[in-house]
């Protein structure tokens, strides 16, 4: 079964929460996602059932889009409104035309330096189990990451000494927006957090045909095919080929449009396999099978 089930995340909620819920509804082992989301985020997170596990790599990469509130005047250890404070700055002169102007300088392919508190493993380990256990956190690089859009701030105001604005932003795989906070703080002269976190888009799948967790026990929901949300190359193949994909065998290149990977369909439009480039042996090799 290939599947993909849309789920709008509601605060509080681990990833880990969202899989064990979708397991115990649906009776099945085999579920993963194509990015976590922070317990206090909330929105789009797109589930893979049973067999599109195996599909994880070429749905990871895909951009996405947010909803965000920036609270400069304090910085804390995880860069959202959750952590501890570890730092308060003066906010003085900071106004929305300011504003609007640095976060436009940060349109663009950049480096950023991913938060103590993420996913990102180093040795084997999380930083984020590390931070919790207050252990030293090893060194790492700064990561290429893009912001192909930011809009202008809007709910401009100052709340206790605090400045807040929100934005919607799209950006490259693995851009933290909690390090961007924290970037657009030091950028006006003071720190910042992330206060709210709503994710909208991912790839091709919006929020608008999510549905919450909730929802599963109503059956108030469906399931999306993910070959439709594939943007690969597509190929049919006659039968003498479906067969040797049948046994896993390599394709000669000349029979592919380009060297990528690449959808095969049989002479029915089923697909049945993901095939890509092979380097070392210079040939088109079986990544998925998917019949």
């Amino acid at each position: 079964m290939y599947q993909i089930l849309l789920i709008d995340k509601a605060k509080g909620y681990t990833s880990h929460d969202v899989v064990n819920d979708l397991r115990r509804h649906l009776k099945l082992r085999r579920i993963g996602h194509t990015g976590t989301l922070d317990p206090f985020a909330t929105g789009l997170m797109v589930m893979l059932i049973d067999k599109a596990t195996k599909l994880s790599k070429y749905f990871v990469e895909h951009d996405k889009t947010y909803d965000a509130e920036i609270t400069l005047g304090i910085e804390t250890d995880s860069l959202d409104i959750t952590g501890k404070v570890t730092s308060r700055k003066s906010v003085e002169g900071i106004n929305a035309f300011n504003v609007s102007k640095v976060l436009k300088s940060f349109i663009g392919k950049q480096k950023q330096m991913p938060p103590m508190y993420s996913a990102i493993k180093k040795d084997g380990k999380k930083l984020v189990d590390l931070a919790r256990k207050n252990k030293e956190i090893p060194d790492i690089e700064p990561r290429d990451i893009e912001i192909y859009s930011c809009s202008e701030p809007s709910n401009f105001r100052i709340e206790e000494g605090l400045v807040k604005f929100s934005i919607s932003m799209e950006v490259s795989k693995g851009t933290y927006i909690r390090a961007f906070a924290r970037d657009v703080g030091i950028a006006l002269g003071s720190v910042g957090c992330l206060s709210e976190l709503r994710r909208t888009k991912v790839g091709t799948f919006s929020i608008s045909d999510a549905v919450c967790l909730e929802c599963l026990h109503t059956l108030d929901y469906k399931f999306m095919n993910p070959i439709d949300h594939m943007n690969l190359d597509k190929l049919v193949i006659d039968d003498e080929f479906a067969k040797l994909v049948e046994n896993g065998r390599f394709l000669p290149n000349e029979l592919f449009k380009t060297k990528s990977d690449t959808i095969l369909y049989n002479q029915l439009q089923i697909p049945i396999a993901i095939y890509t480039y092979d380097e070392e042996k210079n040939v088109m090799r079986m990544s998925v099978m998917l019949n």
